[in-house]
């Protein structure tokens, strides 16, 4: 392939999606595929506690899941949102459709993974199909998972696993409206695309996109949720995305 003509691939990876929207019909089974930096990579136990959260939290009736380690990939910088803003990441998974590179890309979902840090915004970063993130240690501590359907208690390492899930979610379609805020035993639960921006002082929404109020009074306590809320499931039935038909 002409380089000029690879370039031109490259520059609409994060178009192909939409091109596969109107010439698809809803998936059945979503392919899911997460890289590690080789920072990230030095922790024991990741690729399992990696998997067990995206089968868990992407798994439901209406499709099935396909959760896969793609490999460790070099980068200049640890730093979460650094692979897909600086354009390094999605070039490589451009590569990788064209068959001009090492990676092998997922049809759905391609989540890089580094050991960046997770204090300081951006902690991430996601185009359609594509994303990175930081908080491999934080990931590598968590116990595996056995119940998606109950509140996590905000803790650093829960609140990592849950912006994994944001990043995802956004390579899906989904928006920070598509979260949900609600009061449960006295405290304040999100789910993955609200997240901690329910506790930023510049976030301002009211309610969800469908429609639901958020609770305004949120400082008596933090909860998180592992699960996309029932908005953003109503547009994930819809995903009929990818990056390959």
């Amino acid at each position: 392939m002409k380089r000029r003509t690879f370039l031109g691939t490259l520059g609409t990876v994060s178009s192909l999606g939409t091109l596969y929207y109107t010439t698809r019909e809803p998936v059945s089974e979503l392919e899911v595929r997460f890289f590690l930096s080789e920072g990230a990579s030095d922790y024991p136990g990741i690729e399992r506690r990696v998997s067990a959260y995206l089968e868990g939290a992407l798994e439901y009736p209406f499709w099935s899941v396909d959760v896969s380690m793609g490999g460790i990939v070099s980068t200049p910088t640890e730093d979460g949102a650094d692979p897909v803003r600086t354009g390094r990441w999605p070039f490589t998974v451009g590569a990788g459709i064209t068959g001009m590179g090492d990676a092998n890309p997922a049809r759905d979902v391609n989540v890089l993974i580094t050991d960046g840090q997770m204090s300081k915004a951006p902690t991430g970063y996601a185009i359609p199909h594509v994303a990175s993130v930081g908080g491999a240690r934080h990931l590598a501590s968590l116990e595996i998972p056995t119940d998606f359907d109950v509140y996590d208690r905000y803790t650093r390492s829960a609140l990592t696993a849950q912006i994994l899930l944001h990043e995802v979610g956004h390579t899906l379609g989904l928006r920070h409206e598509h979260g949900h805020i609600e009061r449960h035993e006295g405290k304040t639960a999100v789910t993955p695309m609200v997240s901690a921006y329910a506790w930023d002082d510049e976030f301002d929404a009211t309610s969800c996109r469908c429609g639901t109020t958020y609770p305004t009074d949120r400082d008596a306590g933090r909860l998180l949720s592992h699960r996309f809320s029932d908005c953003a499931l109503e547009r994930l039935t819809a995903y009929a995305g990818g990056l390959r038909p």
